[in-house]
């Protein structure tokens, strides 16, 4: 395990430091005592010029017994961004990967807790570092009414996750992909000893387990674009963040204020299995703008793939064949509409009229011409772009871009059938 501290230019005060589980020992700098609460670690100390001057003669004499290496690290004042940019460098390069590590900012200078604390961030994404804790001795809090004055220790860590909420909530703004956030809540979950103990933690931590899973259930469905599946999940989502409320109010802060944002980013997705099955129209209308919401967070395959089975599935409702999910018909249809498209190339935009078997006709679908064309330019681009354009002159990805968001709105020029 590596311990890193920090000796700063102040005088030092004698104190007793009191950690949260209860451990004191009487030190003039906090380091001292983190030699003796963690034994045997390898402790690298950031000390500036003027520090190691009046300090670290001293530091090292009451700390080298108790820690298996003691280093000195030599760290610029920090004067100006280039300063300040060594010095947080330095402080990575201090880490190894995969490395057991606890930090102490109880002596940083001027802005050096803030960078430690950025530090610690960037290390646990890039270095995958195992963060034991992040220790302030709060000197200003110290209990002055005994001598030694007694100081308590806060341990911080807590606080670092908002880095990994900030992370989370941010993929999902940006591509409406909130798995990460049902990671979040299940690692803020009460322990298992906490739930034996307690029928109320028990609780919470189920609401938060089947909240946590309706995120992921949205994300995935969206993911591997099975929209029927999105849609049931949306709805079953925001029934489970309201169940989940006051548990999110006690074990998950951080989550607290991106629960409305996550349930209005949803809501225009939402439609039950149950209603998806008696209401056609009301699904197409779903699915639509579930296109739309896709787009609008870069999502283009699985909005391509969605509008592409769009306008069969609304073909379909054009002539009454209302059961969509039907594997047979959807095939019969999408033949129908690949073989007019053939034609249309042949003879110069015309096509046969074809009869379902349920006797409707396609030249009697209003607003057909206009959906074939939507549809060859549909079926280019989802092969193009599901076939990872293995063909030849495939779509340049930025053109590819361009094209997506210009032909999926599309969808909104043809008008739904009644309901």
């Amino acid at each position: 395990m590596k311990a890193l501290t920090f000796l700063g230019a102040a005088k030092a005060h004698e104190t007793i430091y009191i950690m949260p589980n209860g451990r004191e020992y009487a030190a003039p700098y906090f380091g001292v005592a983190l030699a003796r609460f963690f034994p045997d670690a390898d402790m690298k100390v950031f000390v500036t010029d003027k520090a190691r001057e009046m300090h670290w003669d001293s530091f090292q004499r009451l700390a080298e017994d108790y820690v298996d290496n003691l280093e000195a690290v030599e760290i610029p004042d920090g004067a100006d961004e280039s300063e300040l940019w060594s010095l947080f460098q330095t402080v990575v390069d201090a880490v190894n990967e995969r490395e057991e590590v606890i930090f102490d900012i109880t002596h940083g200078f001027r802005p050096l807790p803030f960078l430690s604390l950025l530090a610690v961030a960037y290390l646990r994404q890039v270095k995958q570092i195992d963060l034991r804790a992040v220790l302030y001795g709060n000197f200003e809090a110290r209990d002055q009414s005994v001598a030694p004055h007694r100081t308590p220790v806060v341990d911080l860590s807590g606080f670092v996750s908002l880095f990994d909420w900030m992370t989370s909530a941010d993929r999902f703004t940006r591509f409406g992909d909130a798995g990460d956030l049902a990671e979040q809540l299940r690692k803020v979950k009460p322990s298992w000893q906490d739930q034996r103990a307690d029928p109320a933690k028990r609780e919470e931590a189920k609401r938060l387990s089947f909240a946590a899973r309706s995120l992921d259930d949205v994300s995935m469905a969206l993911r591997l674009i099975r929209p029927a599946e999105a849609m049931d999940a949306s709805s079953e989502l925001n029934r489970r963040l309201a169940d989940a409320s006051q548990s999110i109010q006690v074990n998950a802060r951080p989550f607290v204020s991106l629960v409305r944002s996550i349930t209005d980013a949803y809501a225009p997705l939402a439609m039950p299995s149950s209603q998806q099955k008696v209401d056609l129209v009301g699904q197409l209308a779903n699915e639509r703008r579930m296109v739309d919401w896709l787009l609008d967070r870069k999502q283009y395959v699985q909005a391509v793939a969605i509008a592409r089975e769009w306008i069969i599935s609304w073909v379909m409702a054009q002539v009454e064949m209302d059961d969509i999910l039907n594997k047979l018909k959807r095939r019969e249809v999408e033949e129908i509409l690949g073989k007019a498209l053939h034609e249309r190339q042949g003879k110069h935009g015309s096509f046969n009229d074809v009869r379902f078997p349920n006797g409707n006709t396609l030249r009697s679908i209003g607003q057909i011409s206009q959906a074939l064309d939507i549809y060859a330019k549909l079926v280019n681009a989802r092969n193009d772009l599901l076939h990872a354009g293995k063909r030849r002159n495939p779509g340049k990805a930025k053109e590819m871009e361009k094209n997506v968001k210009n032909l999926c709105p599309r969808l909104a020029e043809l008008r739904l059938p009644p309901a």
